[in-house]
């Protein structure tokens, strides 16, 4: 079990609800991103995600990052609603770099906004 990610409650087959603290590493991007993520585009065929970055969270391993855009580049388009709660500048960059690639609604939110976030990611229906 990471101490870096934590998966919430809320998390379902589709929609997979993460904290964030810390440092990422690679491991944690495997078992908490890439296998979930994985999983919910072969049994549904699409994807959600409600990241929460804590008032801890570090960054990423060059190794996560790196995980990171190649599981972004391959899964976006399978992507339907991705919430960002506190999410570092250098996040909002990628996206936006990778905006014609991506599908998805993606909305940035602020930590006294994490309920907010949650209800608009788990009301999308396929």
């Amino acid at each position: 079990m990471s101490g870096t990610v934590i998966t919430l409650p809320e998390s379902s087959e589709a929609t997979i609800c993460l904290q964030l603290t810390g440092t990422i590493t690679a491991d944690d991007f495997t078992t908490y991103f890439d296998i979930p993520v994985q999983k919910a585009v072969e049994k549904h065929g699409y994807y959600n995600l409600y990241i929460y970055y804590d008032l801890q969270f570090e960054g990423w391993s060059r190794e996560a990052a790196d995980l990171s855009f190649k599981c972004i580049s391959k899964y976006s388009p399978k992507a339907k609603r991705l919430a960002y709660i506190n999410a570092p500048d250098s996040r909002m960059l990628m996206m936006k770099m990778l905006s014609p690639i991506m599908q998805a609604e993606i909305r940035y939110y602020k930590e006294e906004q994490k309920k907010e976030a949650l209800t608009w990611v788990l009301s999308y229906k396929p």
